[in-house]
């Protein structure tokens, strides 16, 4: 009875995760950014994309982490809230300094008001782009609330409120042209939710003894992350610097089917991460050559799935880009759903490994990524660009499956 109710608890879970991310995305994927696409045309779009690459980026990478970070360590640390809304606060400072920076120019060129020159505005948006990676990060941050006492329909309303403000936002966005509008919006409404519903934010900078060590180890996990989460959004960033805005937007409206996919791994992991750690399964090559296995299937699946909605999605959301990027579907659907594959792999060969594993292999991709796309982009423009996303990724699984196999071979020898 016992293992039922958990079991049931498990997918019931899994349920409103899912569920809170597909809502989420929902209302992203299928009303903003085709309608700021339609608004703004295709070069302008794509510096709006290229911005938000850095919002995307800094997004998982402090707030996600230091949200998994606060789950491992309160189970043997008391931590308190101040610990990590601290450390939010000052990692959000640096990496608000380097993307302001880094973006600088193309902020100024999206401008504020469609009717206004950007240049009047530039300076109020440089402050709203700032903002949006602030709140962002805390929104991140903000679901380890409902992740420590396991409320995951709270869970479920905040993402889902956090989808409202969205909307609210888009609204605000007609009425006033300032495309920030919108996802600032939205970040608030569900900080305002979690703020007002739960306790991580009150009080604020109550610090534990523990302060250095969840610095410590939270500044090491959030850099682990930023590997990650670069390579997953170093698409928007380089076209731009070495194509056009046109280009951003053309690859991320191909590639957006498969990267929403993308959203059904961590709750898979999470499954499989319990399944993997209990009753210290010992991870044969038989085992890992059988999840494999499955995992190819499914990925097969989904390509197959991602190469009929793909076009049916661009045609329907951005029929003005249809002609452009049909060549380019098949190449970008397999990159992306090579990466998901890569993903759950992760997940199998980290469980019996040290998680520098992942740091060493996602930091090496990187530099092989960006080589390649450097050698290809310039001969082959968009597409030669995709082609070395897919080689990239392909790379990636292998590196992954001969240490899978590796580790595997160990414990088939007794290694615990």
């Amino acid at each position: 009875m016992e293992t039922n109710a958990k079991t049931k608890k498990l997918a019931a879970g899994t349920l409103y995760t899912i569920g809170g991310a597909l809502v989420l995305n929902g209302v992203l994927q299928l009303l903003v950014y085709p309608q700021l696409a339609a608004r703004l045309g295709a070069e302008r779009n794509g510096s709006v994309l290229f911005v938000m690459a850095f919002v995307n980026i800094l997004g998982p990478s402090i707030g996600q982490a230091l949200n998994n970070s606060r789950l491992v360590l309160r189970r043997d640390m008391d931590v308190r809230n101040g610990d990590y809304n601290l450390l939010v606060l000052a990692l959000s400072a640096a990496g608000i300094l380097i993307s302001l920076i880094a973006c600088g120019s193309v902020i100024k060129g999206t401008g504020l008001f469609a009717v206004s020159d950007p240049a009047v505005f530039a300076g109020g948006a440089f402050v709203l782009a700032g903002l949006l990676i602030l709140l962002t990060n805390f929104r991140y941050y903000g679901d380890v609330e409902y992740r420590l006492s396991g409320d995951f329909r709270s869970y479920f309303f905040y993402y889902a409120i956090c989808g409202a403000g969205y909307i609210l936002g888009y609204l605000l966005y007609l009425l006033t042209g300032v495309w920030y509008l919108i996802f600032l919006a939205g970040e608030a409404a569900a900080l305002v939710y979690v703020y007002v519903r739960g306790r991580i934010f009150r009080p604020f900078a109550d610090r534990s003894d523990f302060f250095s060590t969840v610095r410590r180890r939270g500044t090491l996990l959030v850099l682990s992350y930023l590997v990650t989460n670069i390579s997953l959004n170093i698409d928007r960033i380089y076209l731009k610097a070495a194509l056009s805005g046109e280009a951003v937007t053309e690859y991320y409206v191909v590639s957006l089917i498969g990267k929403t996919l993308v959203l059904f791994i961590a709750p898979i992991n999470t499954v499989l991460i319990s399944y993997l750690t209990k009753d210290n399964v010992r991870l044969t090559r038989k085992r890992f050559l059988l999840f494999a296995g499955a995992g190819a299937a499914v990925s097969a699946v989904f390509f197959i799935l991602c190469e009929i909605g793909t076009p049916i999605f661009v045609r329907l959301f951005y029929p003005s880009l249809y002609e452009s990027v049909r060549d380019l579907t098949a190449v970008v659907n397999l990159s992306q759903i090579l990466a998901m594959y890569s993903a759950y792999l992760f997940i199998i060969v980290l469980t019996f490994t040290g998680a520098h594993y992942q740091l060493l292999l996602q930091g090496v991709h990187l530099v092989v990524l960006t080589a390649l796309m450097m050698l290809m982009t310039g001969q082959g423009g968009l597409k030669g660009f995709s082609t070395a996303v897919l080689i990239a990724n392909a790379l990636r699984i292998a590196a992954v499956i001969t240490l899978g196999m590796y580790f595997a071979g160990k414990d088939e020898t007794g290694r615990t």
